[in-house]
């Protein structure tokens, strides 16, 4: 899903800029704290190990952030979008929020 939304040319937007903003960055956030997420679900399930330590967290974080970054490079080559370093910073926090909230749980 992430690689078909960011192969758009064109993605739809509010008239509102602040709308707009809010929207597109709160959407980085939300699909890599799922990405995230599902990252950890599906290392837990393949490390034979009962508990969980902090390399359950760092694996799964170092993939979603190489995808991130993987997918402002693919940006970088679709018409009508660009690559933006800000964008990397927002799906981060969106990793370490569940990170973070997992954690607590803990």
């Amino acid at each position: 899903m992430i690689f078909i939304l960011s192969n758009q040319e064109r993605l739809p937007s509010f008239n509102i800029s602040l709308l707009d903003f809010l929207f597109k960055k709160l959407a980085h956030i939300f699909v890599y704290a799922i990405l995230y997420y599902l990252l950890f679900l599906a290392y837990l399930k393949t490390n034979p190990s009962k508990q969980v330590g902090k390399k359950h967290h760092l694996w799964p974080l170092l993939i979603a952030l190489i995808y991130a970054l993987g997918d402002e490079f693919h940006q970088s080559f679709v018409k009508g979008r660009y690559a933006a370093t800000h964008d990397i910073a927002y799906d981060f926090l969106g990793m370490m929020s569940v990170l973070l909230y997992q954690q607590k749980m803990l």
